[in-house]
């Protein structure tokens, strides 16, 4: 396999992964709007904290992601 096709098979695999995150995402951010005034504070709070690692998580693999594009490039 020729290293730009790997390339553009990692690339495919971040895209993967980085939708599965934000997929995850929408929905905690569906469950916490949804749980919000429960008496569950901690849930929710708990919650809010994976959403926020997500979306960190979901923007160094998108900047990971144009990092292999641009490499694309050279190749």
């Amino acid at each position: 396999m020729a290293k730009i096709d790997r390339v553009k098979e990692f690339i495919n695999y971040l895209k993967v992964i980085l939708v599965f995150i934000l997929a995850t995402d929408v929905g905690l951010v569906g469950w916490i709007a949804n749980h919000y005034d429960d008496e569950k504070l901690f849930l929710v709070s708990l919650a809010l904290v994976v959403v926020l690692v997500l979306l960190l998580i979901a923007v160094i693999i998108n900047k990971k992601i144009i990092k292999d594009i641009k490499s694309l490039e050279d190749l």
